[in-house]
């Protein structure tokens, strides 16, 4: 078994789809090249190829993973199919994808005729919720899409024993999909009620590209030891979000014990369970993430919400990466049957 694997640039060491492959051993790796001489063949192919390649995000190192996928023989798993699998569907051996993006999304990369045509030459796909499954069960058999949840390193983020303060830390985090319209308006009725009370944090790649609230404070390219005492000390994650498949914030919070008030988007529902973890509100709706948020602020330094830290905890644990990993096996004995 082969797998391509490209780092994403905006996720932490302990972050993302490819940490996948460190619970599975048994699989080799194609890497972008890293001589020189093979990367300068890799950005000549990419100038010819990148326009017949419909995919939004192709840069020379999803081209050349891509090709090396194209060229090889054998079980292969792409991990980013929206990035990375293009010209590998006309490779010869059986194929799993992984897709992240949400229906919607996906949608709009292509038309269906050609999204019959891409999803039709893999073998297995992949999905992170439902409501991505349905939309491949509509392009291949169902029997040939799977949800796989994305999963989190329990071990690197940790609950740990938090001080109760009299100025509690709302946490933001992200920047994909965010809904910064829910944000700024939930920031403002926060601000009004509790004033310098209540310690309103940001944590994203836009922070110069949007105009926060004044109260707010808004940090970018902070370290993942950083981030994750930020999700320890956090009372609760507030995640507005306009569509969504897993989240890694999330994921990352619930490891935490942190609490979380997320949009009901997308599979956020799929991750966040039925459980004190977590306060699902409908999307775009401010004044029920400010409820939802004061629910929890309300609670804190009481067993109530100690308790939901248990559940964060505890529901996190159901996608620690070994788990995961074990369920992405079940595919791969699939593909090595046909």
């Amino acid at each position: 078994m082969i797998a391509s694997v490209v780092r994403v640039p905006w996720h932490t060491t302990h972050s993302g789809y490819d940490r996948l492959l460190d619970h599975l051993p048994e699989v080799r790796r194609i890497t972008p090249p890293t001589r020189r001489l093979a990367q300068h063949a890799a950005q000549r192919a990419h100038r010819l190829l990148r326009r017949r390649c419909p995919l939004p995000f192709y840069p020379v190192e999803h081209c050349a993973t891509d090709l090396a996928l194209l060229a090889a023989r054998g079980p292969a798993h792409v991990l980013y199919g929206d990035e990375q699998f293009y010209f590998s569907r006309h490779r010869h051996g059986p194929t799993a994808v992984t897709y992240h993006r949400p229906p919607a999304h996906l949608a709009a990369l292509m038309p269906p005729a050609a999204w019959r045509d891409l999803a039709a030459r893999a073998d297995q796909i992949i999905t992170l919720d439902p409501h991505q499954q349905a939309f491949f069960a509509d392009l291949v058999p169902a029997e040939r899409v799977h949800v796989v949840p994305h999963g989190i390193d329990t071990a690197a983020f940790t609950p740990a024993d938090r001080t109760v303060t009299d100025r509690p830390l709302v946490l933001t985090v992200g920047w994909w999909l965010r809904d910064w319209k829910v944000l700024d308006a939930v920031h403002e009725r926060l601000n009004r009620r509790h004033g310098a009370g209540i310690d309103l944090t940001v944590v994203t790649r836009q922070a110069h590209r949007h105009p926060w609230h004044p109260a707010a404070r808004v940090l970018q390219g902070i370290s993942e030891p950083a981030l994750t005492t930020l999700y320890r000390q956090a009372a609760v994650l507030l995640l507005p979000l306009k569509d969504a498949t897993a989240n890694n914030a999330l994921l990352e919070a619930l490891a935490c014990g942190t609490p979380v008030v997320a949009t009901d988007v997308g599979g956020i529902r799929h991750y966040a369970g039925n459980t004190l973890a977590a306060l699902l509100t409908p999307p775009g709706e401010p004044p029920a993430a400010t409820e939802a948020v004061e629910t929890i602020l309300a609670e804190v330094g009481t067993p109530d919400h100690a308790l939901r830290r248990t559940a964060a905890r505890e529901l996190a644990q159901t996608f620690a990466w070994p788990v995961v990993a074990d369920q992405v096996r079940a595919i791969y004995r699939l593909l090595e049957q046909q």
